[in-house]
């Protein structure tokens, strides 16, 4: 069975078979398992819903549809072969566009950096179509943000937060930029050093610029962060959202094998990873992203480096709490005082950890802003606004279930 074994609890069919799916080589040994569980009884609905909850659809129809097609009923084929054919051809036209837009930002000198998304897909996954993502997340300098919203503008796309205040050059009035093209419905998300705000410390782009590499995929080239800053990246924006949902847990596992197959795209140097950890402040984080990784999805991590995450008795707790609160709905259904600790456990110790709780819990976002609108001369009073907003948005002690969310919202948390 997957998962903590000495944490054990009874999952679902359709637990088990996402998890067995959620990788894109398939050991003989698991192969079987998935042909074991599709044979059985199984709860087809729910397995699709699962699937798209924790963006796991294209690996799921590829092994389902490659092993044992005869044993899933008719209509559940045709539902993911056309599944499989649509992902495909969008994440086709995001990688075509990332291309395009990274030549309009080139052409005006602005560094632009991709990450997440196709350029994951390629590196981790080795083919495009097999990682479900719904945007282009690229991040920018926070002076170049003007210039970069400009430019997107001028190439058809609106922003989803309303235009871009004075001096937004200098300090940042928004927790991310989030634009929409309504021909073709792309979605892209650009991030800032001033907006990547779940690291502890302000990310210092010039560094990271110095340390990109080529990577070509799907016809094209980009500049493309290096493995193990992008390892960083993925641990904690897996933490931010409490690793609620597979594909985020399985895009490390992933790495963790294409560095062990020795794929040039994913050499990670370790040394490396967890000296840039500990600059950035985020060692339990990455400790924490090999744990569930490790735990949950049997990324083959090297000795030494399984020694560090298993040492660690808090990352422990908070993986085995998280397994716990896996499910097919693909939310952690955490209340705001849960939230907070976890991100309290998030430091190296109490005292960093509170730190970082509490700002995070202080910064305002843009659904703060939405929720109370302030007149401008009082919007720094969204900071103290923020730890009531999150109470009244997720509950104290027990979970508040949420509002349905817009198509942009959904945009936002679903394409990662």
């Amino acid at each position: 069975m997957p998962g903590p074994s000495h944490h054990a609890r009874t999952l679902a069919p359709e637990e088990e078979l996402l998890l067995a799916c959620a990788r894109v080589h398939v050991e003989e040994e698991t192969a079987q398992g998935i042909i074991r569980l599709a044979s059985g009884p199984m709860d087809w609905s729910a397995l699709m819903d699962g699937s798209a909850a924790h963006n796991l659809s294209p690996l799921v129809f590829r092994h389902l549809l490659d092993l044992c097609p005869e044993k899933l009923p008719p209509e559940i084929v045709a539902r993911m072969e056309k599944g499989f054919q649509g992902h495909e051809r969008w994440n086709l036209f995001l990688t075509a566009e990332l291309f395009r837009l990274l030549e309009k930002f080139h052409a005006q000198r602005i560094l632009a950096i991709p990450y997440k998304g196709p350029v994951l897909a390629a590196q981790a996954y080795g083919e495009v179509a097999l990682r479900q993502f719904a945007d282009l997340d690229i991040a920018v300098r926070q002076h170049d943000m003007c210039r970069a919203n400009e430019l997107l503008v001028s190439e058809g796309y609106e922003s989803s937060y309303g235009p871009l205040l004075p001096g937004e050059a200098a300090k940042t009035q928004h927790s991310e930029y989030q634009y929409i093209r309504t021909t073709g419905r792309a979605v892209v998300e650009l991030q800032t050093d001033a907006t990547l705000r779940y690291f502890p410390r302000r990310l210092d782009l010039d560094a990271i610029e110095r340390r990109l590499v080529p990577f070509a995929f799907a016809g094209g080239e980009v500049r493309a962060l290096s493995p193990a800053d992008t390892l960083l990246l993925l641990s904690v924006h897996g933490t931010k959202h409490f690793w609620e949902r597979l594909l985020w847990i399985c895009d490390i596992a992933e790495m963790i094998r294409q560095d062990e197959r020795g794929a040039p795209s994913c050499r990670i140097q370790w040394d490396e990873a967890f000296e840039r950890a500990a600059e950035f402040r985020v060692s339990r984080i990455l400790r924490l992203a090999l744990w569930v990784a490790r735990h949950f999805l049997d990324a083959p991590l090297a000795e030494p480096v399984l020694r560090k995450v298993e040492a660690d008795f808090v990352v422990r707790k908070m993986g085995e709490a998280i397994w716990s609160r896996l499910s097919l709905v693909g939310d952690a259904r955490m209340a705001a005082s849960p939230r907070f600790w976890f991100r309290v456990q998030s430091g190296e110790n109490l005292w960093q950890g509170l730190r970082y709780a509490g700002r995070i819990a202080t910064l305002p976002t843009n659904p703060d802003r939405d929720d109370t609108p302030l007149p401008g001369r009082f919007t720094a009073a969204h900071a103290a606004l923020r730890p009531f907003l999150l109470l009244r948005r997720y509950g104290f002690r027990r979970w508040k279930p949420q509002a349905v969310e817009s198509d942009a919202e959904q945009a936002r948390t679903r394409g990662q």
